[in-house]
């Protein structure tokens, strides 16, 4: 009994001790959820490292190793005590650096950045339990560190100090310094910790990702060891030390509107979108490591508005080291800010201005946080498309083409254009070759241009060994010079011209097409597809307001022409052929039309097919060519003396025609005066009548009409001597059957049916009034053949407003048409042969045409260069 009251007793002591200890761990639990503890866990996973600040005015010195090639510099910026905390808020500082060594500088160099703040996990007292950078002070704000490399001389003594201190006068900076030493990491589980931690430098040297960097850049970040350098002198005396708190933590990369230390190249250009009212600010910087301060650049500065308004400043370009702030003043509208680099120097830039004047697509624009100015750093709207590369390195370049496709189908559009490192204007040469099912060549053609750069347009390139380009047999290594102390680690892109683009219409029983170039071309094939609806770009970049500009790379919400990739893809993908071809979103002016040649010969008058009615219509001519002698007359009004042209040239005897308005003006007498004397006296005895006239010596002559009949009217036959006659034409009525005009085309070359169409009013129209076929909508086409543009074979025209004067059939006075021209354009790419446009009227009015041709001009095939960017209006349906 006392055995089993032992036993009873240590169990409720043990039972006692685990409710003791179970307790103190849910007190221990609880503590850890409380304020304290959580800020002071902020600090424990943080990691700590001891900077060196550095004050407005004040420097430090760092004894730099003889082996040393390149330091690495690593920065924070202290922000001004108060500064509130702005997501989207972007800081710029500078860091001076002087390489000093026995017998002076060695080097000196400025270098600029830009960075924000990463904070998460707001507290109530105001603190964040998750930030970036952070310090023992909570009024102290720090941002995100920023790293720099920098190359030193090759040629250096063994002895040399490096000095730095705050490149601002009201910066403080905070900064370590390391030399760099390369190791090698056999053991797997060391190389996926030397990325992991790649991954981590790449997010504090730059804002881009790090899957974004290329693989040499990746490879040189993960095999990388730097070791610190201590600072000389003496504590608290010749320099001052500052602890800071470091995590991985980073705000998400939104790269749209990150303000990234963008890089201008020369010769290169930015274009970004605003609108107005705005003031943006423009900076300039360099980078660049001369001795001695000098300009860099010229940097030419364009805006131009959505009313076709274009303004250009000319900015002398940055001294080294040298921030330069230029306001820019935007009224209200739509702008396009353009800054192209014209000097032989790379340069920084950023614009900064408000969010709400940043100019971008819905989908594309990210809600900005709670910012205490509101202004962010504007970048491009850039679109992505993809491209291939041939050349003699890269496999040939194959399309499939299937067999069931009708004559549009086999419709291939290419757009060509040239790569290279450095801007040139080398001729791009592409050849074409079709083949049948056998593999037998069924025609072959070549696309020769001598494009220009494009300063707006760039490559993404896969990267490849030694920094070449794809499709290039020889690998020629880029060596990047401006890219030293840029604290980047991304690469430049690489230049392209601008596109030069043809059409081929591929022959029956085509099976594949190939495109072959000596030397790296970029190329995108289209097919085309009519979606029946008029081309409209997307929102916000519409067509409305615009005045003598449009959109240029503009995305649409319908197309016709469709990208295609080449069958044997994956070949290419593997030479690293595949690519994106990076295209700026901004406005440029409508330029004039494209040249025509003038037309040769003489105007060519067309009779429609059948026998429709005419009319005939009189409407003013210029006389001042004697070409015209024989279709002029010249308006006769009782008493009142013209003076008219006889030409002994004109076969026809001189005659009168007469019109009255009213019968009852019939019977009367009518006298025609030559040089103040009697010529010829008859009567009236119809409404419309001719009177032949006497023989009359050639030369100029004073006609007067003498009548007393109400209503008159009378034309002589002869042109006036000075000012406009009238012309008699034959019009032929347009009904909803139309009429048919036949089209003889003698070569390969173009050649264009003049379409004059009358109505009764002369303000344009807002709906299509007229339907243009050309051989039933199926005209026979050229296969194999590169042609600069295509024949839309069906299409409805819009009449414009008539800019002449008003023509007068006969025998209506009083009666008014309006005349205006449709070119109906038969393309190179139309076999030549007889062929047939039709016309027809859509709307209820009335309307009459008549038709002409000039002679053909003289051939020329070679395709021309088309450098319109995004799509063509005028191609949307053929």
């Amino acid at each position: 009994m006392k055995t089993r009251s032992r036993a009873l007793v240590a169990l409720l002591g043990l039972m006692v001790g685990l409710a003791l200890i179970w307790g103190a761990s849910l007190a221990v639990l609880g503590n850890t959820d409380t304020p304290t503890a959580r800020r002071d866990a902020k600090f424990v996973n943080a990691e700590r490292l001891i900077f060196y600040r550095l004050e407005p005015g004040r420097e430090m010195r760092v004894r730099v190793p003889a082996e040393a090639e390149e330091l690495l510099i690593v920065t924070h910026e202290l922000l001004p005590d108060g500064s509130p905390y702005a997501p989207e808020k972007q800081y710029q500082y500078g860091l001076k650096a002087i390489l000093r060594g026995p017998d002076g500088v060695l080097l000196e160099r400025s270098i600029f950045t830009r960075t924000r703040q990463s904070k998460g996990q707001p507290q109530e007292d105001g603190t964040f339990l998750a930030e970036s950078a952070f310090t023992t002070h909570a009024d102290q704000q720090v941002t995100d560190e920023r790293e720099f490399v920098l190359r030193l001389p090759k040629e250096r003594p063994d002895y040399s100090v490096l000095y730095l201190r705050p490149a601002g006068a009201n910066d403080t900076l905070l900064a370590r310094v390391y030399v760099r030493a390369h190791r090698t990491l056999p053991l797997l589980a060391s190389q996926k910790l030397a990325q992991a931690r790649a991954e981590v430098r790449a997010g504090r040297a730059t804002f881009e990702p790090f899957e974004k960097l290329s693989s040499d850049t990746r490879r040189w970040l993960a095999e990388e060891h730097w070791e610190r350098l201590n600072a000389e002198g003496e504590a608290g005396t010749d320099y001052q030390i500052e602890p800071v708190y470091r995590t991985p933590y980073r705000l998400p990369l939104v790269e749209a509107t990150e303000s990234v230390q963008e890089r201008l190249g020369a010769g290169r250009a930015v274009a970004l979108n605003v609108t107005g009212p705005a003031k943006p600010v423009l900076w300039l910087w360099s980078d660049a490591t001369d001795a001695k301060a000098q300009p860099h650049g010229p940097v030419t500065v364009q805006t131009l508005s959505a009313d076709g308004t274009a303004h250009t400043m000319e900015l002398p370009g940055p001294v080294a080291g040298s921030p330069m702030s230029h306001p820019l003043e935007l009224p209200e509208g739509v702008h396009t800010v353009m800054v192209r680099n014209d000097g032989q120097e790379d340069l920084r830039y950023t614009v900064e201005g408000p969010f709400e004047s940043w100019l971008l697509p819905a989908e594309s624009r990210p809600q900005p946080g709670v910012a205490s100015e509101g202004r962010v750093a504007f970048l491009p709207d850039t679109r992505r498309t993809e491209a291939f590369a041939t050349g003699p390195a890269c496999p040939v370049l194959e399309l499939d083409i299937d067999p069931r496709m009708d004559a549009v189908g086999r419709l291939v559009r290419i757009d060509a254009r040239s790569l290279d490192r450095a801007p040139s204007r080398e001729p791009l040469h592409l050849s074409l070759t079709v083949l049948d099912a056998q593999g037998q060549s069924l025609g072959q053609a070549s696309l020769d241009a001598t494009p220009e750069p494009a300063p707006f347009e760039s490559a993404a390139l896969v990267p490849l060994p030694g920094g070449a380009l794809p499709c290039t047999p020889v690998a020629t290594v880029a060596q990047d010079a401006g890219s030293a102390g840029s604290g980047e680690v991304t690469d430049l892109p690489a230049w392209v011209s601008g596109a030069t683009s043809a059409r081929v219409f591929l022959p029956m029983g085509a099976r594949k097409l190939r495109v072959e170039a000596p030397r790296t071309t970029i190329v995108q094939l289209y097919s085309f597809l009519s979606s029946g609806q008029p081309m409209v770009v997307s929102t916000p970049y519409t067509n409305d307001a615009l005045t003598g500009v449009r959109w240029r790379n503009a995305p649409v919400d319908q197309r016709a022409w469709h990208p295609m990739r080449p069958a044997n893809l994956n070949a290419l993908m593997q030479g690293g052929a595949r690519m994106e071809l990076l295209s700026q979103v901004r406005l440029e002016p409508v330029g004039p039309e494209e040249e025509r040649s003038a037309p040769t010969g003489d105007a060519v008058v067309v009779r429609p097919y059948g026998s429709p009615s005419v009319v005939e219509v009189l409407e003013s001519g210029p006389a001042d060519t004697v070409d015209m002698v024989r279709a002029l007359s010249t308006v006769l009004e009782p008493g009142r003396a013209v003076r008219a042209r006889f030409d002994a040239r004109t076969p026809t005897r001189p005659e009168v025609r007469l019109s009255l308005k009213d019968a009852a003006a019939l019977g009367n007498e009518v006298e025609v005066l030559l040089d103040g004397e009697p010529l010829h006296r008859f009567t009236v005895r119809s409404t419309r009548a001719r009177e032949l006239l006497p023989p009359l010596p050639p030369g100029e002559h004073e006609v007067l009409l003498r009548s007393t009949a109400p209503g008159l009217t009378a034309l002589l036959n002869r042109p006036p001597a000075a000012g406009s006659g009238l012309r008699s034409r034959t019009v032929y009525p347009v009904s909803q059957g139309g009429l048919r005009v036949p089209v003889r085309k003698t070569g390969p070359g173009s050649v264009t049916l003049n379409v004059v169409v009358y109505t009764p009013v002369a303000e344009g129209a807002t709906e299509p009034q007229l339907s243009v076929t050309v051989d039933g909508g199926n005209p026979v086409r050229r296969a194999s053949v590169l042609v600069p543009h295509v024949t839309r074979a069906e299409r409805t025209v819009v009449l414009p407003a008539s800019e002449r004067d008003p023509a007068m059939p006969v025998g209506r006075p009083g009666v008014k048409w309006y005349a205006r021209t449709v070119p109906v354009t038969l393309g190179e790419d139309i076999a030549p042969g007889v062929h047939t446009v039709r016309i027809q009227s859509l709307g209820t009015g009335p309307m009459w045409a008549r038709f002409f041709m000039f002679g053909q001009a003289v051939e020329n095939t070679a395709p021309r260069m088309w450098n319109r960017g995004g799509w063509q209006p005028d191609e949307d349906m053929l």
